[in-house]
């Protein structure tokens, strides 16, 4: 979920919009073709961050350790530090790409949308499915919450104003009931915490087994659209 920010280093990897299957965090759906050594360097710093990603799925961001990772990604501990510098900066990295990787699934999601209720249609079908194909998202999203909170910050502030924005724009094109910023301002808290607790859901927090994503979509859009839609006249 939303536990997403703001791309901030141009470092980082970039962000997957293929829709498949994540395998290196930073593999662009058609990367340019690079020759010799500095192809192999960008190959071994992918692997190295792919490796990153499952580690601190599997174990958590702190408890990831250097070794582990270099093991799953096949290279040597000093092959890591020679990419990254320290733990410290491969981790960082991990989760600024965490965070891209949210926004540019969301941003993604609405490019061609007609309308607000495409918007939110098309948002959450795409955070289902981007739940399902990473699945150490969640847990990585929560750790930049607790562990970078000026990252988690500036993730959260880039989606309230994205949903802000899709909002406002519905009102002016008559779509949904008129509304004031402070509605619109709250309204976007509510839907952004709605998805916040889809991915938990997913995880099954409260014991109970997933329902699956066409109830959790029809539920959420019958949420969204009792809340938008224009009030008839009595």
């Amino acid at each position: 979920m939303p536990t997403h920010g703001d791309p901030t280093a141009s470092s980082a990897p970039s962000a997957t919009r293929s829709g498949a299957p994540l395998t290196s965090p930073g593999t662009s759906a058609s990367p340019p073709r690079k020759r010799g050594p500095y192809a192999k360097s960008t190959q071994t710093r992918e692997r190295i961050l792919a490796a990153a990603f499952e580690v601190a799925g599997e174990v958590g961001l702190h408890r990831a350790a250097v070794t582990t990772i270099a093991d799953r990604a096949d290279v040597a501990v000093g092959n890591l530090h020679y990419h990254f510098g320290s733990r410290d900066n491969l981790l960082h990295e991990l989760m600024e790409w965490v965070q891209r990787e949210a926004l540019a699934m969301m941003e993604d999601a609405i490019e061609d949308a007609p309308n607000v209720q495409a918007v939110h249609e098309a948002v959450i079908r795409a955070n289902l499915a981007f739940v399902r194909r990473n699945p150490a998202y969640i847990r990585l999203a929560e750790e930049v919450r607790v562990h970078k909170p000026e990252l988690y910050k500036e993730g959260i502030a880039t989606w309230l104003r994205l949903i802000r924005e899709s909002l406002e724009k519905a009102v002016c094109a008559d779509e949904i009931r008129p509304m004031g910023p402070d509605e619109i301002a709250s309204l976007a808290h509510f839907l952004l915490g709605a998805r916040y607790f889809v991915d938990q859901m997913i995880e099954c927090v409260d014991g109970r087994p997933y329902p699956g994503d066409e109830a959790v979509v029809a539920t959420y859009l019958n949420f969204v659209q009792n809340g938008l839609n224009k009030r008839e006249n009595s």
